[in-house]
């Protein structure tokens, strides 16, 4: 398993309760740490008009555009096996 991106703490987290973080497994997938999110009607709406659904065995989370973005900058400049 590794860290893909900057760390919570290179981010500016100083809380045990606010370390949103993306990690690779040895297989290639992703696990993604952050916040549990209850869905606004709104948001729900916006999700069906882009045709995104949430499966039974799935759950929304929120992640901080920083962590996604920190993640997003390394997968770029490494690109990504598949």
């Amino acid at each position: 398993m590794r860290r893909i991106g900057s760390t919570p703490a290179e981010r500016g987290s100083v809380g045990a309760n606010n370390c949103p973080d993306v990690l690779e497994l040895e297989n290639g997938d992703f696990l993604v740490i952050g916040k549990r999110h209850l869905l606004t009607a709104q948001e729900a709406e916006r999700m069906n008009e882009v045709g995104a659904s949430i499966g039974e065995d799935e759950s929304v989370v929120l992640v901080p555009r920083d962590c996604i973005l920190a993640a997003a900058k390394q997968l770029g400049s490494e690109g990504v096996a598949g």
